[in-house]
This record gives C-alpha cells, structure tokens and sequence, in this order.
C-alpha cells in the first residue's frame, strides 16, 4: 500500500461511508466479497485483478473483441441470450425475461472481473474506447433504460427519476440480493464510460429510496459499501452534500 494516503468520510444513516486517495493497487480478493462481489472496497478503485486480465492488453491480432462484436449486433450474449438490438428494442417491459439475469446482464454491462457468467467476455481498455468514440454508447444508454425501467425508474431529460409503478417494481427489487448486485455492474460499467452526472442523479434517488425505507437494509449497504464508490472525487461530494442535506430533513 502506498503510504500517501487520504479519507473522507460520510455519515449516511448512521453508517460512515469512506474512501481514500490510494494510488497502488488493492489486493486481489478470492471472488467471494458481500454482498456484491463486482464492486471495489475504496473508492475509485477497481480490483487488482482488472490488470491480471489485461486492462493494458493490446490486439495485435486485430481481433475483435466479443464486447465489440455483441455491441454491433453480430453475436448474441451468452448462454441462451439474444442480440444487442433485439434485447434492447423487444425486451423492454419484459421482466420475467429480463429477471434472468445470467443470459445477458454481463454482456450488456461488461466488466473487467470475472463474474458468474463464465461465457461472458472482460472489459477492455481498447473496448471502453471504441464504445465511446464509435457510437456504441447510445446503446449503452439504451440499456439503461431498459434496467431502469426493470428497477421502476426511468431517465428522462438526463435525471433519472421513478416510474409510475415504482411501488411495484421496487417490492421486488426487495426480495433478492442479486437485484442490487446489478446495479453494481450497471454503475461500474458507466464509471467506464465516463457517465458521471447520470451516476450522481441515479445515486441521489437511491439514497431517497434507502431514506423512506422504500428499499431494504441491504440496500444501505450495498449503497454505503460500493455504490457511492464509482464516483470520482467530485461526485463523492456532491452527493455527499445531498446525503447530508436529506439526513437534516
């Protein structure tokens, strides 16, 4: 660990929320972190093995990536999922289809961890560049629609707000751990891209959400111990200044 370390830290319901400024990389875990295994344990952190699966690589080959290739609608996810297009415009409202998470959600939301998705492919350096430089990340956005209406919310005019049947849809987001390990891989995924302020105005109706106990326990946690951890510097603060100001009220 280096040894020019900074905290900060948050109170959010009782809970200190904290992260630092350490520039070396983390240890590798054995796969089987709480509740979300995706997710960093420090801020602006990802896991170490991210460069034991070449965050750096570099094709020499000139073969494209199956992230690439999912994302141009030339192979379908795997196992037993569908095409790019036909996920997000046929899936959309779907939510027994969309709940199997294990056919598509790792190649909607790649990553550079292993998840339990064996077939899925790893994110990449040269990946996150072609996504966001090539068009690919309308698409990427597209997703998240389609997640956040699973979650029964829904972006409209870059603020993600609830849907008329959120009560719905969050009483089953409730019944199951997994729910809140995707919204992991979702904010990991747009910490990639560089999506910010979508990540902030997620994060602020989260920790509404978590307040007015329209979400469980566990949801505190995975917002204390991961979520909140995607946002740079910047971010961690304003909503910091946002958790704050709801814990006054």
């Amino acid at each position: 660990m280096s040894k020019n370390r900074k905290e900060y830290k948050i109170g959010f319901m009782g809970v200190d929320i904290s992260y630092s400024t350490e520039t070396e990389s983390l240890p590798s875990t054995d796969g089987r972190q709480q509740p979300l295994p995706i997710a960093s344990e420090e801020y602006g952190r990802s896991s170490s093995r991210g460069e034991e699966y070449g965050r750096s690589s570099s094709r020499g080959n000139n073969i494209q990536s199956q992230v690439i290739a999912f994302y141009k609608n030339e192979i379908p996810s795997q196992p037993n999922g569908d095409f790019i297009d036909n996920i997000l415009n046929h899936w959309y409202g779907n939510y027994n289809k969309l709940d199997d998470f294990d056919t598509y959600i790792q190649w909607l939301f790649p990553s550079r961890e292993r998840g339990k998705n064996s077939q899925a492919p790893l994110l990449t350096d040269e990946d996150v560049e072609i996504i966001k430089h090539c068009g690919f990340d309308q698409k990427a956005i597209r997703a998240l629609e389609v997640m956040l209406d699973f979650y029964g919310m829904e972006l409209k005019n870059n603020t993600i707000n609830l849907a008329p049947n959120h009560r719905e849809r969050l009483q089953v987001i409730k019944s199951h751990g997994k729910y809140y390990f995707v919204i992991s891989r979702i904010l990991s995924f747009l910490k990639e891209l560089g999506e910010q302020k979508l990540m902030i105005t997620w994060l602020k109706l989260l920790a509404d959400l978590i307040q007015k106990n329209l979400l469980d326990g566990d949801a505190k946690i995975s917002f204390n111990s991961y979520w909140i951890k995607y946002l740079d510097k910047n971010g961690f603060d304003e909503v910091k200044a946002y958790i704050n100001e709801i814990n006054r009220n």
